[in-house]
């Protein structure tokens, strides 16, 4: 596909999103889960957040049974997030990575700071031999999993972000300056995967989500308090049209 067929099919997938409102199961970490399920809230899907492993494996079992009952794909997805990763969270996320394979529903993995730390390095090792759908993370953790990314689709975040091949220079420096900015692009990347088959264009839809509506909040708010309630603003804001007239690729 070229970038124009993309970002059609990235506008699309963002209508499907609002209209189907797929719920996310998020396991993520304790800095990140307000803003993440804030951020999801916003663009139009819904979040789940859950800790104990029977929940978690029963949660992505059940979005499982509403993928086999829909028309319409799968009613959910599931996020991996490893930011503030223990052992007994580790657990958590092995019972619904081997809920969500036996179901057919679609999962995220960001593997936060694997770059610098083994424990979690070892464990998104083993979580990338699961084959989630898509990896999304920051360059450095990407660069640092490359080998062992081969044949997986990735969002890899930068100054120019990296979606599946698809180079996209959208965006704002005051993304960094918030926490959870980028754990959140990965559960709407988890969302964007409930509705849309082909990982590519979901990896493009998340990275437009994220970087338009940075824009749009850094034109009304230029410092990090008030351009993190606009980002929120601006994520409810954002339309399939934002998307094709406002993509930017190198």
């Amino acid at each position: 596909m070229n970038t124009v067929e993309t970002v059609d099919k990235a506008a699309a997938a963002l209508v499907r999103l609002r209209e189907r409102r797929p719920l996310v199961c998020c396991l993520t970490n304790t800095v990140a889960a307000n803003f993440t399920a804030n951020a999801l809230l916003a663009l139009g899907a819904r979040p789940a957040m859950v800790e104990e492993p029977s929940e978690a494996a029963e949660l992505v079992a059940f979005l499982g049974e509403r993928t086999s009952s829909s028309v319409d794909g799968p009613g959910g997805a599931l996020l991996v997030n490893v930011g503030t990763l223990t052992e007994r969270q580790a657990n958590v996320m092995r019972a619904a990575v081997r809920a969500a394979n036996a179901a057919d529903v679609p999962w995220v993995l960001d593997p936060v700071a694997a770059d610098k730390l083994a424990f979690r390095r070892e464990f998104v090792l083993e979580m990338l031999n699961e084959k989630p759908m898509l990896v999304r993370g920051n360059s450095a953790e990407t660069a640092a999993l490359s080998d062992a990314l081969k044949g997986l689709a990735v969002l890899s975040t930068g100054p120019v972000d990296d979606a599946c091949g698809f180079k996209i220079a959208n965006g704002v420096e005051l993304l960094t300056r918030v926490t959870a900015t980028g754990c959140a692009q990965g559960a709407i990347a988890a969302a964007f995967c409930a509705v849309e088959q082909d990982a590519a264009v979901a990896a493009v839809a998340a990275s437009l989500a994220m970087s338009l509506a940075g824009e749009a909040a850094f034109a009304c708010a230029k410092r990090p308090g008030g351009f993190q309630l606009a980002l929120l603003d601006a994520l409810d804001e954002l339309t399939p049209d934002d998307f094709r007239k406002k993509a930017r690729f190198v």
